[in-house]
């Protein structure tokens, strides 16, 4: 009786495992057959190092290069390869990217202990909106998460060398990873932070090497330019589900009609950064809290502020989209440990769980319309939704239980 409950398990898996494949496959082949946007950019840009050419033009309109001159350099070898095939190669490196990412989240969380079952199918459910729009976009967030937890991994070995080097690699791509550095200087860790520093002088000045010593200097007065200029007009339209967008949209008269308040922005912009030094100081708060944490339910003593952390990449970045939230893939992973573990019987976190799951996933224009699932992203869903992981996660902490 019970080897005839384990095959029908068996033939359960293997017939959902064969469902996702058939699903993942197509869905790279839609990938690629429609283009992905952003990787353009990023191709382009290895191109016109090739060429020896500017990396930050205003021509290239909505799509312009704003990461760092050395990214550029580093991704230069794509340059050699038509565009097609550069999307092929930077589609399998986020697959694998991600694949690591999955793997020391868990490592993180459990440690060697063998994942629940469909641990890692529901993590990729639940954060499914963002990877899938990741991908679909040929984005860079994966790469530099990859990074972002190479630096995770280091700083428990206490191997501050390597650990600046990541850091500073993740810096390259998006300049967001600084929301690390007055987490670090909280925890004394100085020498982490000056390898992080000396390694960053060093990766600006290598493009010197392609484009001489001044016109290194003229590429990063255009990255500086670049970034200052093009993110204002973006900081209440409806992708963009940071805690900027989430003010602007809510509190000062916009093209979005979604105003309740009406403030000038000097208050607003107020209003912000008092939330997200707030955020942050309870971060700290909780990781105060993590002495009188009870057992070892989860294996990374700072598991719950790196979940925390990673979250506030996309929650205090001015343009923070909402593909960026893969990040939550930690947090996620984490919360959805604990409720397999636990059977439910915490009926708060598993409400809040699943409520967050509606409000990110559920409503798309695929399930419920354009129109409606247009509304939910000016109405910020997806910000309410990564609100209500960060309750859940402070829950826990504050539970003595993580």
């Amino acid at each position: 009786m019970r080897m005839s409950k384990l095959k029908k398990k068996d033939y359960f898996r293997i017939a959902l495992y064969v469902i996702l494949i058939i699903v993942v496959l197509g869905f790279f082949r839609n990938t690629l057959r429609k283009g992905m946007n952003d990787f353009e950019v990023v191709h382009r840009a290895a191109t016109r190092v090739l060429n020896t050419e500017n990396l930050y033009n205003f021509d290239d309109g909505h799509y312009l290069y704003k990461y760092s001159p050395v990214f550029a350099i580093v991704v230069a070898p794509l340059g050699l390869f038509s565009l097609s095939s550069a999307q092929i190669i930077w589609l399998a490196g986020m697959c694998i990217c991600l694949f690591f990412i999955m793997r020391w989240s868990k490592k993180m969380i459990m440690g060697d202990k063998p994942p629940p079952p469909y641990l890692y199918i529901l993590t990729i459910l639940f954060t499914s909106k963002f990877l899938v729009r990741e991908i679909r976009l040929g984005q860079t967030d994966l790469l530099m998460l990859l990074f972002i937890f190479l630096f995770f991994l280091s700083t428990g070995g206490g191997k501050e060398l390597k650990a600046g080097l990541f850091l500073a690699l993740s810096l390259m791509i998006k300049p967001t990873s600084l929301i690390f550095v007055p987490y670090l200087l909280y925890k004394k860790k100085f020498r982490l932070i000056g390898y992080m520093a000396i390694t960053c002088i060093v990766f600006l000045f290598i493009p010197s090497l392609v484009y001489s010593f001044w016109g290194n200097l003229n590429l990063l007065s255009g990255w500086k330019t670049v970034m200052s200029a093009s993110s204002p007009p973006l900081l209440a339209v409806d992708l963009n589900q940071s805690l900027f967008a989430f003010f602007y949209r809510f509190a000062t008269p916009t093209t979005y009609q979604v105003n309740f308040f009406n403030l000038n922005h000097s208050t607003v912009n107020l209003l912000i950064y008092a939330t997200a030094v707030g955020l942050f100081i309870f971060l700290l708060f909780l990781n105060h809290k993590s002495k009188f944490v009870e057992g070892n339910f989860v294996k990374h003593p700072e598991c719950i502020e790196y979940s925390l952390l990673l979250i506030f990449l996309a929650l205090f970045s001015p343009l923070g989209w909402f593909q960026n939230y893969s990040s939550s893939i930690l947090a996620y992973m984490l919360l959805l440990y604990y409720v397999l573990r636990t059977g439910l019987k915490d009926r708060f976190v598993f409400i809040l769980l699943t409520l967050s799951f509606l409000l990110v996933n559920a409503i798309n224009f695929e399930t419920v319309g354009r129109r409606v699932n247009d509304l939910s992203l000016y109405l910020s869903f997806i910000t309410f939704g990564i609100f209500l992981v960060i309750i859940c996660l402070s829950k826990l902490r504050l539970s003595k239980i993580a």
